[in-house]
């Protein structure tokens, strides 16, 4: 990260994936719970030196005046399974800056792996696991925790190793969707954006990186249907629109993960072609971005594809592969 991107970060205020905290002689005590919101959710960035004005949400650089020394209490309290259940960082993770002649610490949080979670903070799991909503670190409820703790011990049926298929099972376009997509929500200086392809599909878990051959949520993801159905035979996505759900379940349009010219029958295919078919019509507000490029994504495209991602992520938990919304005449 370098100094432009942090100015830009400032503008945009913190948000789902950005935490500014004070810290300039100590470390605050919310970081921790940061911590833990970030590693239970989706990751995100923490930066440390910045104080934000709760009223006016205007941030300024305060920086971090003795950077040794919170760097050895950070390293000291991660490690301390009293107080943090589980360290995933690395020297790789933290990063010191420069800003306007003043030092920033930046801490990289990752996602957790599955079985590390849930990340708790003080010895205690049911008071101490939190999770990330907007701008915000959430305790969780014991629903949450049970679950985070339940596939913690599960086998994920994602990691499983296809020693068939490798990176020429992998549909090139579906591939260069993604990453464009990828590309366009981290951009152009995200770490992963400029990698190879083979390097990339083993970040993001498609490949195995000691057998370079293809893990099931790899095939599901980007593999030919040809060969998704092979292992997985019952493999069919439907999605329908039904204009009266009351009267008839006639539907008026149909999308299903069949292949077709223009897209292979993927997991991210199915997926790219339902969003743009619920988005069509959503008004896109003339903007600029700070290259003076239209900004043709808003917050309602964005979740949009949450909802997605969700709906088919609780199919597959619940193997109920039906969802319906009267309201909105949807049927997946």
């Amino acid at each position: 990260m370098n100094k432009q991107e942090i100015m830009e970060l400032l503008k945009i205020g913190e948000n789902r994936e950005v935490e500014f905290k004070e810290s300039y002689k100590k470390l605050p005590k919310s970081l921790w719970e940061t911590y833990s919101s970030f590693a239970n959710t989706r990751g995100g960035i923490i930066i440390l030196g910045i104080k934000e004005n709760k009223e006016t949400k205007m941030c300024t650089i305060e920086g971090v005046e003795e950077v040794n020394n919170i760097l050895k209490d950070f390293w000291n309290t991660i490690n301390n399974s009293e107080k943090v259940s589980c360290n995933i960082l690395n020297d790789d993770c933290l990063e010191i800056m420069k800003a306007e002649n003043r030092m920033l610490l930046i801490v990289n949080v990752p996602n957790a792996n599955r079985k590390d979670k849930p990340i708790y903070i003080n010895n205690n799991p049911i008071t101490g696991t939190y999770k990330r909503y907007h701008d915000g670190d959430y305790r969780c409820n014991k629903k949450e925790i049970q679950v985070l703790f339940s596939e913690s011990t599960e086998e994920s049926k994602d990691e499983i190793i296809l020693n068939e298929f490798n990176i020429n099972s992998i549909d090139k376009e579906t591939l260069e969707s993604y990453r464009k997509r990828f590309k366009l929500h981290k951009g152009d200086s995200h770490e992963w954006s400029n990698l190879t392809n083979e390097e990339f599909l083993y970040m993001i878990g498609a490949i195995d990186r000691k057998t370079s051959k293809l893990t099931l949520a790899g095939l599901l993801m980007f593999g030919y249907n040809r060969d998704i159905v092979k292992i997985k035979p019952s493999f069919f996505l439907d999605y329908r629109e039904i204009d009266d759900f009351i009267t008839t379940e006639r539907w008026s349009n149909r999308i299903t993960s069949s292949p077709d010219e223009n897209r292979e029958g993927n997991l991210w295919g199915f997926f790219s072609k339902v969003v743009n078919r619920l988005t069509a019509d959503i008004p896109t507000p003339f903007a600029l971005d700070k290259d003076l490029m239209r900004i043709d994504d808003t917050d309602v495209h964005k979740c949009v594809r949450e909802r997605i991602g969700k709906l088919s992520y609780t199919c597959r938990l619940f193997r109920k592969w039906q969802y319906s919304d009267r309201k909105r005449t949807r049927l997946f």
